[in-house]
């Protein structure tokens, strides 16, 4: 993130340069505790505290686990999104394997990372952590990397005319035109992110495998652990601490961003007489010590930009000459590689499958398709409930700024919080009612589902040009034919991004919405989740992988026979020109 450059020389304030460097020296101090667990020897059992003070040190396991994670899904968004988008030989590739990784459960990538890297790693927690980090970024990364991707093909036509006419290199365009036009969203669909990863934290944190017991320290595992003993005051406290990470880093974090990516809106869009403000941005732009390192930058850089343009100048010739020479060789060789590569893992991975499929003998598929189909169903329902309010309430919220400043953290920390923990408070409320949890695992996975299409929303309809809305008003175009003319054809690929990945969020949810555990027992209705949660705990490995395997086999059809086509419509047809 850069910062303002411009120092505040009228108001100093010292000490804003004392807090930083206190929170500086917590931050290296939270890293050595969080080193020093990942380098602890591996213990088959783990035991988890139920007080104040190991609450604190699980909070901050569970934030560095879940951080690690969004970084881990940032730098996949940036290559891999970057690659489906520009590459037209690739794209259908990648995009087919990323439907299928996003509809994979995290349970059905657990069992196998946790083994292979716990076996890698047999003497130290490393593997387990890598393992934890690992799925948290399988419950984050898709949707950002549906952001980008759609961002990027979907940049404004005077944008792409404005990148020829300056003749950008495809660095300087990526850098000056494409990244921020795709930050609004990407913001977004990183604080989403982020909460996809606390919403798995009590599974990834408390994994069980047959009799094999791989918990991890953890706000998740302490709040697993509070349920199954029935200890109220831990669940509360659980609670409380979850809040206030996800204040914590939403006012330390996303509120400065949200304010920092102001400037790369379009001067189309609903820019208002109101500016966004952040306290914590304006404390580190009143820094002296940040203030004079980013001037100190700015010299060392100009200085390394000139000594590199006046060598670049004479050995322009004898580089662009060899570049040329080795591209022409080495490409075609590099491009071979990695399809040799891909097809091998392709290969091994079909024989993997295959021998485990053939250790289990009576796994009834068509019991397993009748249970996907349910599952589907429900999946469908949560959709369209979440679309009926979060399509209306994301449009007022995107459309007013103001409110949008305020009701943005409100909505984050909403949406943060990890459902899963508020399972067992909705299941009483079901087993109350005498709602059978095969209709209440709807608002189950609803609660997994619905804020990808709120923020989606939300990002879509704060770029609505003013001149389309000025238009309107001009016209008296309002109420329905506005809706139907203006504010849906606009927020439309935005609208199609947030529906695949509520989808694909439901289909992971199932996995906890179909397999609920209670007090004195768990409460289970037919679905595909609940057959890959019950193979994963009694350690059926074989009736686990064809379970997915239907799973993933369904969403990919439904991916390439329905999905496809709304993201084509969107692309040909409502893209703002």
């Amino acid at each position: 993130m850069s910062l303002s450059h411009k120092s505040i020389r009228s108001v100093r304030l010292p000490w804003v340069d004392f807090l930083l460097f206190l929170v500086l020296v917590s931050v290296i101090y939270a890293l050595v505790g969080v080193a020093a667990e990942w380098t602890s020897p591996y213990r088959p059992t783990t035991e988890i505290s139920l007080s104040v003070g190991a609450l604190f040190k699980y909070s901050i396991l569970s934030l560095s686990r879940v951080v690690a994670g969004y970084l881990l899904s940032l730098l996949f968004t940036f290559s891999y999104g970057y690659a489906a988008a520009k590459s037209k030989v690739a794209e259908p590739f990648l995009i087919s394997l990323l439907d299928i990784l996003q509809s994979v459960p995290v349970l059905g990538f657990m069992p196998g990372l946790v083994l292979a890297l716990v076996h890698l790693f047999p003497n130290s927690n490393v593997g387990l952590e890598l393992a934890t980090v690992l799925m948290i970024f399988t419950g984050q990364g898709w949707n950002m990397v549906f952001s980008y991707y759609t961002s990027l093909k979907n940049v404004p036509r005077e944008f792409r005319e404005v990148g020829s006419l300056f003749r950008m290199s495809r660095w300087e365009y990526l850098r000056q035109v494409e990244i921020p036009y795709a930050t609004n969203g990407l913001l977004w669909n990183s604080m989403l992110s982020m909460a996809g990863g606390w919403f798995f934290l009590m599974v990834i944190e408390s994994f069980q495998l047959g009799s094999h017991d791989f918990r991890l320290p953890g706000i998740g595992s302490y709040m697993a652990v509070a349920f199954e003993v029935g200890d109220h005051k831990a669940v509360w406290m659980g609670v409380a601490a979850m809040f206030s990470m996800i204040i914590l880093v939403d006012r330390c974090l996303w509120a400065p961003l949200v304010v920092w990516s102001e400037r790369f809106k379009a001067e189309g869009g609903h820019r208002g007489a109101y500016v966004p403000t952040s306290l914590v941005l304006e404390w580190l732009q009143r820094s002296e010590i940040l203030n004079s390192y980013f001037e100190y930058r700015d010299i060392v850089a100009g200085g390394v930009l000139r000594w590199w343009g006046k060598r670049k100048k004479w050995r322009m010739d004898v580089l662009s000459s060899k570049w040329i020479l080795w591209s022409v060789r080495i490409f075609p060789l590099l491009r071979l590689v990695l399809v040799g590569v891909v097809l091998s893992v392709l290969i091994l991975g079909g024989m993997g499958l295959w021998r485990v499929l053939g250790e289990s003998a009576s796994v009834d598929w068509l019991a397993l398709v009748g249970d996907t189909l349910f599952t589907m169903l429900r999946v469908l329902g949560a959709v369209i409930l979440g679309s009926l309010w979060a399509i209306p309430v994301g449009v007022w919220i995107g459309s007013h700024p103001k409110w949008s400043l305020r009701l943005r953290p409100v909505v984050q920390v909403v949406a943060s919080f990890p459902a899963p923990m508020l399972f067992p408070v909705i299941t009483g409320f079901l087993i109350w009612t005498g709602i059978p949890l095969g209709v209440g695992a709807v608002v189950l996975m609803l609660f997994a589902s619905q804020w990808y299409i709120l923020f989606n929303v939300i990002s879509g309809s704060s770029r609505i040009p003013d001149d389309l809305t000025e238009m309107a008003t001009s016209f008296g175009i309002r109420g329905l034919p506005y809706w139907k003319s203006i504010v849906l054809p606009s927020i439309f690929p935005d609208l199609v991004n947030g529906w695949i990945t509520a989808a694909g969020g439901a289909w992971n949810a199932c996995i906890i919405a179909e397999f609920v555990a209670i007090k004195g027992g768990v409460l289970v209705t037919s679905g595909i989740g609940a057959t890959i949660t019950q193979a994963a705990l009694d350690a059926s490995f074989g009736r686990l992988a064809a379970a997915i395997l239907v799973m993933v086999t369904t969403v990919v059809l439904l991916n390439r026979l329905f999905w496809d086509n709304l993201y084509k419509l969107a692309e040909s047809k409502y893209r703002i020109q």
